[in-house]
């Protein structure tokens, strides 16, 4: 087995940003998207499509770690995701390699209070029941000693480069342009937002350490704010003081209608109107050399990168 990490969507996203800190650990990485557009420099750039198994094992052929990093439209995850996940599992069997799987929280459905990786799954919507799905077939190939497996679930992220999350494009973002921020939910509800930096930290740490086989692994964030707060925060970081609007609960529906990014929106309306509050110290207590960024430092690297694509 060699040294090379492979990250499967490194393109953009999280996975681009595992496949940069990789390279600036002067690490051998292969960046795997489909259309060669992307990738990190430094990183070896290899095409393929994940959902044609043969090139899928190609793209992972004498890998030590595979990072899946993937992600797809809403509309395309149920009819798409699964098959990626198949193929990268069969790659990580065909190479010996472990595969660190980028996973939400979403197979949770609806939970009262912060919730941790013993909080029971009850999924309610189909991507949430697809994410449980996905995550118990990665499980059943650890067990089945089919591949090394470990899954790092995380919350909403923001960071440079994270324009599609919702901090990113309903917040930050419009701070950084001296614009208001919006938010489609109760503005005092607290949510845990991670830092994409932290978050691919994360994931790496879990890909190095046998310690992090065989589990799932909520990853580390900074406190939970009330999202509210979380605003004023980034306003402050940015030196403009907005008020954080509140567009209508139909708001999504009505511009997923133009926007298929947002088909499906409504099912995770409870992540907006109750506390969504992650509960990571299983992470902290085992891998206790890991410090996450503060709010402040990492808004500030994340307005400053919006300034900078003006």
């Amino acid at each position: 087995m060699s040294d090379t990490t492979v990250v499967l969507g490194a393109g953009s996203g999280l996975g681009g940003e595992i496949a940069r800190q990789l390279v600036d650990q002067e690490r051998h990485v292969r960046g795997v998207t489909r259309s060669g557009a992307g990738i990190p420099d430094g990183a070896e750039n290899h095409r393929a499509d994940l959902l044609d198994r043969s090139a899928a094992i190609a793209a992972c052929r004498g890998a030590s770690v595979i990072h899946l990093a993937t992600n797809v439209p809403y509309p395309d995850w149920v009819g798409l995701f699964p098959v990626m996940v198949d193929n990268a599992i069969a790659a990580a069997q065909e190479s010996g390699a472990k595969l660190v799987f980028a996973d939400n929280l979403y197979c949770y459905g609806p939970v009262d209070g912060p919730f941790d990786e013993q909080t029971p799954e009850r999924p309610v919507g189909p991507k949430e029941k697809l994410r449980s799905r996905l995550g118990h077939m990665l499980l059943d190939a650890h067990a089945q000693g089919r591949a090394r497996v470990t899954l790092g679930r995380s919350s909403d992220y923001y960071g440079p480069g994270s324009r599609t999350s919702l901090p990113d494009e309903l917040i930050i973002g419009p701070l950084a342009r001296g614009r208001n921020p919006f938010w489609f939910a109760p503005r005092d509800v607290p949510h845990t937002f991670a830092y994409s930096a932290d978050t691919a930290r994360a994931l790496i740490v879990l890909g190095d350490d046998d310690r992090a086989d065989g589990r799932i692994w909520h990853t580390p964030a900074a406190p939970t704010l009330p999202v509210s707060e979380f605003a004023a925060l980034a306003g402050e970081v940015a030196g403009t003081s907005r008020r954080l609007l509140r567009l209508p609960g139909v708001t999504p529906r009505l511009i997923s209608l133009f926007d298929r990014r947002l088909r499906g929106y409504a099912e995770l309306d409870h992540q907006r109107t109750r506390p969504w509050i992650v509960d990571h110290s299983a992470f902290e207590r085992t891998f206790a050399s890991f410090r996450v960024t503060p709010h402040t430092q990492a808004l500030k690297h994340t307005v400053d990168w919006y300034r900078t694509q003006r």
